[in-house]
């Protein structure tokens, strides 16, 4: 791969496997490292222009994760700092935005590892069935089925708190 690629493909993916993998580690600096170490593996073993990059550096963000797991270098989970948003409009209506995001988020952050990956590639990655289940070393069929569950799961924490 050439640089200049890899500097494009950094720019329009870097945000989004960052999320992901914060959302895996729930640390920051763990969540810089895994980005890195993706992209990396990505400069040193992909060519081509056919390769569906977003899917394959979920993969391989989420394998970096398992091995770290496996290994025993997990580390305890930090909350995160609330995203400080500018200000739109009336400042009661983006409190209560901010205080609805949070609630979604930590409803999200309460379920099993698996709903919680599932939810996090699929809305916040924005990855088609397909490629969440390429992510998760699942067929599209079993992701589907996942999703579904975890929505389940999600409304059910959610009623009576939106």
């Amino acid at each position: 791969m050439e640089p200049r690629s890899l500097e494009e493909l950094y720019r329009r993916y870097a945000g989004e496997l960052y999320l992901y993998a914060y959302s895996l580690c729930q640390n920051r600096a763990r969540a810089q490292d895994l980005t890195a170490e993706a992209f990396c593996r990505a400069l040193l073993s992909l060519e081509g222009e056919g390769v569906q990059w977003r899917g394959w550096l979920f993969k391989v963000c989420r394998n970096l994760w398992l091995d770290e797991l496996r290994r025993g270098k997990y580390l305890a989970p930090e909350p995160p700092d609330p995203e400080r948003l500018p200000a739109e409009g009336d400042i009661l209506e983006e409190l209560i935005r901010q205080e609805t995001r949070r609630t979604v988020y930590q409803a999200v952050q309460a379920l099993s590892p698996a709903d919680r990956e599932v939810i996090t590639l699929y809305y916040y990655g924005e990855l088609s069935l397909k490629e969440v289940g390429a992510a998760m070393g699942i067929s599209p069929g079993a992701a589907r089925t996942l999703l579904c569950r975890a929505r389940k799961k999600l409304k059910t924490r959610l009623e009576g708190q939106l």
